[in-house]
Formats: structure tokens, sequence, C-alpha cells
């Protein structure tokens, strides 16, 4: 009996502690510059959102009790922070634990050892939590700084850290699930963003939706409840442990089935459990696929049955045959926006994107004329999540295929032969500038058309208060074109820097977040700010000048009331020049990047291919 037990032990320690997988990656990984980098930047950024924070609340009051109403704030924002920055990085590092083998053609060589299937996938999995871990014990001492002034309690951030590392670890057992299905990385980082980003925004979106909440939990004085979103998405949970939503009494809810009871009581408790049990199911499922995507060239039995119907083989005896397809001027430029060279401009990611997009605008247009919401005011709301949700998936592919349209040519080893070609420094970065915004652009047409649809129907039917400010919402095309362009031209630019696609994604990708976060941050500092100067300002800030065009409102309440053919001057001039200046601010930081891009190239490429 001892020597079982002694076994057991040592195939435990084999499989996890002791596993090669986890000793090389951690090791080699402690190391390298650009971890102690991120972890500076992501220190840095709690950081600064900390101070910023601090400094505008602490403005609102001197007393003890103010301060720790302000000091239960800054805590609530650097949590939500953390968890969006778990949730972005997470992915990047699991996804590429396996596919970053398998594009380096290392990960025959890895089957060849004597690691069982369990031991690659785990050692995968855990050798790349390891630093999203690190990273929020970094951040812990900032955490303590908001414990200062009171209102924020000891549970309080182990709850909050409880959430952010069962949220990593669930997302990177999805991401080894995918990358071990799935061959190559940057698909596999695309495909998984995607998903992550529609999960969270439509959760958060369905989340305020008074049909998902839990009956016992509604509040009869103002009708908000717990949703039942709860207990599977990762912002409510949090909400829930910082008491921002209120859980229903385990008395309220004992009439229901075990384990439903205890779980509404305490649903950020069974979030994490609930998240840990999925990421164990996931890691066992994934241990079945290690191997199977070993026999590359071989159809499946699926593709074999579908190759003997008898369409199919009319289909591949007939003659291929297809019109010429007219390339731009600019040939760069037509190969980023049309072609399948971009593993971001795939037509399956597009054109899904584009129906489920153009279906729910349609929708809700319908459903905001025939009274179904109830209400301007949560018709606004749905509006906001659905605009902010489009937009933010369409930054992130933008930003997915610029940061991997240079470092892919190196990947794929196409890059000699691009400059083997009379084209010409500038034509490539112009180009691929070109290409990548005209690729962002059809998509970007969707959220736009979805708001000035609503904007023109309040317009034409005189509605007071309207959903939307028409003389504001008409400015989101000219704001969106330039975040893209810089999200692109940036994206870009880490591309031409960093040789390997998945590091330039996470960089990219990171600092489209900083900027997302970053600017809105700085919003809160405009408030207390006259009407005029705090509408000059808001077109400099990503996220916020997009709830302030589509609810100022929330900012500015003298504006609940305004009739939608009548916009007050002293609003919507301000607004207008500060969107022209933010565009010529923006087009000038573009202009200024690509052009150093221009003049740098040669000498990075040589550089980089000795």
């Amino acid at each position: 009996m001892h020597a079982l037990w002694s076994d057991v032990g040592l195939a435990l320690w084999r499989l996890l502690p002791a596993n090669p997988i986890v000793v090389r990656v951690v090791t080699m990984g402690g190391k390298r510059v650009g971890h102690l980098a991120m972890r500076g930047g992501y220190l840095a950024i709690l950081l600064g959102v900390v101070l910023i924070s601090q400094l505008v609340y602490s403005g609102q009051g001197s007393t003890l009790s103010e301060l720790a109403k302000s000091a239960s704030q800054v805590f609530l924002q650097v949590s939500m922070l953390q968890l969006a920055l778990v949730c972005l990085v997470a992915p990047i590092f699991a996804a590429g634990a396996i596919s970053q083998e398998k594009d380096a053609e290392t990960f025959n060589v890895l089957l060849t050892t004597p690691l069982s299937n369990a031991q690659i996938v785990l050692g995968s999995l855990a050798a790349r939590m390891f630093f999203v871990v690190a990273l929020l014990v970094a951040g812990l001492p900032i955490f303590g700084i908001t414990m200062l002034f009171g209102g924020v309690t000891a549970d309080q951030i182990l709850l909050s850290f409880g959430v952010a590392a069962c949220t990593a670890v669930l997302f990177g057992a999805v991401a080894i699930l995918v990358s071990v299905m799935r061959v190559g990385s940057r698909g596999t980082i695309l495909w998984f963003y995607l998903g992550v980003a529609f999960y969270l925004m439509t959760g958060l979106a369905l989340g305020r939706w008074d049909a998902t909440f839990v009956r016992a939990s509604i509040d009869p004085a103002t009708g908000e409840g717990m949703t039942w979103l709860t207990l599977v998405h990762p912002f409510w949970a949090l909400m829930v442990a910082l008491h921002q939503v209120h859980a229903p009494s385990p008395a309220a809810v004992a009439d229901l089935s075990w384990p439903l009871p205890s779980m509404l009581a305490r649903p950020h408790v069974a979030y994490m459990v609930l998240s840990l049990l999925g990421s164990g199911a996931m890691v066992a499922l994934a241990t079945c696929f290690v191997r199977s995507g070993v026999r590359q060239g071989e159809r499946t039995p699926f593709e074999r049955l579908v190759k003997r119907l008898p369409f199919r083989r009319a289909a591949g005896n007939a003659d291929r045959r297809r019109r010429p397809r007219r390339v731009w001027a600019n040939p760069i430029a037509w190969r980023e926006a049309v072609t399948r060279a971009n593993a971001s401009t795939s037509n399956l990611s597009r054109y899904s994107y584009l129906l489920i997009g153009i279906l729910g605008g349609a929708i809700f247009v319908y459903a905001y004329g025939s009274g179904a919401f109830g209400g301007v005011a949560i018709a606004r709301r749905w509006l906001i999540w659905i605009a902010l949700t489009e937009i933010m998936i369409v930054l992130t592919m933008a930003a997915t295929a610029a940061a991997t349209a240079i470092a892919r040519e190196r990947d794929d080893g196409t890059m000699e032969l691009l400059l083997s070609t009379p084209l010409t420094s500038r034509y490539i970065i112009w180009g691929k500038l070109r290409g990548l915004v005209s690729f962002a652009a059809p998509l970007m047409a969707v959220p736009v058309a979805t708001v000035l649809a609503v904007g023109f129907y309040d317009w034409i039917r005189g509605a007071s208060p309207p959903i939307v400010l028409l003389g504001l919402a008409v400015a989101l095309p000219v704001l969106l074109t330039v975040y893209t362009a810089l999200v692109c031209v940036v994206g870009l630019h880490v591309s031409l820097k960093i040789r390997r696609s998945l590091q330039a994604v996470l960089v990219a990708v990171g600092v489209l977040m900083i900027l997302a976060f970053g600017l809105g941050s700085c919003a809160f500092a405009v408030l207390n700010i006259n009407d005029g100067t705090a509408a000059l300002l808001m077109p400099f800030t990503f996220i916020a000048s997009l709830v302030y065009l589509l609810d100022p409102a929330e900012f500015q309440p003298a504006l609940a009331s305004v009739s939608p053919r009548a916009v007050p001057p002293a609003i919507l001039i301000p607004f207008w020049a500060g969107t022209m200046l933010a565009a010529v601010v923006y087009g000038g930081i573009v202009l200024l990047m690509s052009r150093s891009m221009v003049t740098k190239f040669d000498m990075i490429v040589r550089k980089q291919s000795e």
C-alpha cells in the first residue's frame, strides 16, 4: 500500500510541479527582459489608474466618510481594469503555448519525448498561467493603497484576486483546447479574441435586461436585481463580490432545487468553483486532441465522406474558372484588404460579423420602433452596449491584423520575395496601412448604420427625449475612422519592431487596451469642467467619447430633455471642434509614425534577417 501511494505521489509530482515544460518555460521566461517590461507596464497601468482616480474622487470631499467612499470607487475601477487585463493577457499566453510550438515546427519533436498528453497540456497551461499569476501578485501592493482611507476590506481584495485568477485559468484552459484542435497561432488568437470579446460584452448587456434577473433579488424600489449570468460571467461575479450588485438572501431562494440556493446566495464563489471545474473539463478534453493533428496530410473520416458526395465529385471533375480580379493601383493595399493573405481577413470572420451585426441592428431598430423596450433610457442602454461591443470587436480585429501584417511575412518566409519586387518601403507601409483601414471600414459601417438609423428615426418623428442626438451622432464615422487608422498604424509599428506574430499581437492589443481604458479614465477628470470644455475634450478619449456621443446626459444631465432637432450650440459647436481637432492630432500621429516606419523599414528588416 505504501508503494502504491508512493507511485501515485511520484506520478502527480511529474505531472505538474516537476513537469519539464513548466521548469523550462518558467526558468527561461524569468530571465527575459520582455517579461520584466510587461510586469513593469502592467504595474504602471494599475498605479496610473489608482493615482488619477484618487485625485479625481478625492476632490469631491475631505471628510473621512467621503474619503472612504472615494477609495471604494477607486478600488472598483482598478479591480475592473485588472480583470479586463487578465481577460486580455491570459488567452494570448495560453493560446501560444502549443500553437507556437506548431509554428516553429517543434511540436512533433515534443511528441517524441516520453511526456504524456496530460503532461504536455498541463505543463503548457501551468507554465503560461505562472506569468499571469505573477502579474496579479505583483499588483497586490497597489491594491493595498486603496485601504489607506477605509471603505475597502481585505476580503474584497482577496475576492477580487480570486475572481481574476479563476478567470485566467478558465480562459487559459479554453485557449489551450482551441490551440490543440487548431493549427497556427494567428487564427487561434483571432477567433478566440473575438469569442472572448463577444462573450464579455454580450454578457454585460444581457445582465442589465430585467428578464435575466433572479426574481428573488429584484429590489421593488429600483427594479434592479442580480442576473443569472453572475454564475458564469466574471464581471458580474466581481460586482457581486464588491457589493455593487446585491445577491438574494439564502431564505429568499430556499425554495429552489439544490444546489441553486447556495449558488445564488454566494454567486461569486459559485463562479470561481464553476470556472475551476470547467477548466478541468477543458484540460481533460484537450488531452484527447494532442496527437490527433499529427497526420495533417491525411483526410479525416468526415472529409472522406464529403468527398464521396455526388455534387462534390462533379465539382472536382469540372474545370475551375473564375473571373480575373482587378488589383488596385497599390497591390499591397489590395492584398491586405481583399485577399486571404491576412489571417484576420478570412471571409468567414468578416461575413459572420457583418451578418450578425446587420441582423442585430435591424432587430434593435424594429424593437425600438414597436416600443418593446418600454422606455428611452433602457433602449439607449442597449444601443450603447451593442455599438460598443461591435466597435471593440472591430478595433481588436484591426489591431490583430495590423500586428501580424509584417510579422506574418517573416514567419511565412515571404518577406524576401516581397523585397525582391520593385516595390519601395513607402509603397509597402502605406499599402498595408490603407489595406488595413479598407478592411475595417465596412465592419465599422455596421455600428454607424445602426446609430444613424435610430437617430434619423427619432428626428423624423420628433421624439423628445430622443435616444440619440443626431447632431452629435453624425460625428461617429469621423471618430471611428481616425481611431481605426491610429490602431492600425500602432499595430504596424509593433509588427515591424517585433519579430514574432504572437508577441506582436500581445503588444498591439495591450496598447489598444491602454488607449481605451487610459484615455477613458481621463474622461472622469473633465466631469467638473464646464460643458463646452468637456465637449471639446471628449473626442480625444476613445470609448468615453463614444458613450458621450450616444448618451451625453450621462455626463451632462441638462441634455436629457433636449429636442433631437435642436442640439444646444454650446455643446454642438465645441464637440464638432473637438472632433476635427482630434482628427488632426491623431491623423498627424498616423502620418508621423508612417513616415518613421518608411525611413527605418530597410534597416530594421536587414537587421532582423541576420
